[in-house]
């Protein structure tokens, strides 16, 4: 039984490329170069050695698709901690536990990254967050802008 809310399935294509199955629909997707096309009719092969087969743009589900179909998807609070922590540790560091210090600039910009970095989290969560916004509010951990509050 299949979770409208479950994770697309993804591997790696023997060429280097990635390939996005949807969950919902079963349309297949290949990613390269910051780029997504659907993924052409035919047998292709992945990394591993294995195969998925695409008629009409729809993948042939296999084992693996529906396993990770099957799964509930992570908690949010979990997949947050994971990609966000430095931005969620900024936060707590300028803004105050309690948010006594929220109205300052250096919390107002904290809480911008780490809404930038909740949009810019991948379709699949099992990835890491761009680099640059963790990065980004790791660095402003130690930059003397942001200010613990106090």
């Amino acid at each position: 039984m299949q979770s409208s809310t479950a994770a697309h399935w993804g591997a790696r294509l023997s060429d280097g490329a990635r390939i996005e199955v949807e969950s919902g629909t079963h349309r297949a997707w290949r990613l390269e170069a910051g780029q997504r096309a659907p993924l052409w009719d035919g047998v292709h092969r992945l990394e591993d050695g294995s195969v998925v087969i695409v008629r009409d743009g729809v993948a042939v589900p296999t084992e693996p698709m529906l396993r990770a179909w099957e799964s509930p998807p992570p908690r949010q609070e979990e997949t947050d901690e994971r990609t966000l922590g430095p931005c969620s540790a900024l936060i707590e560091r300028v803004c105050g536990a309690d948010g006594r210090c929220g109205e300052t600039e250096p919390c107002r910009l904290a809480r911008e990254l780490l809404q930038i970095g909740r949009e810019t989290l991948p379709a699949e969560l099992k990835q890491p967050l761009s680099p640059s916004v963790g990065s980004q509010c790791s660095e402003a951990l130690g930059n003397p802008f942001f200010i613990p509050c106090r």
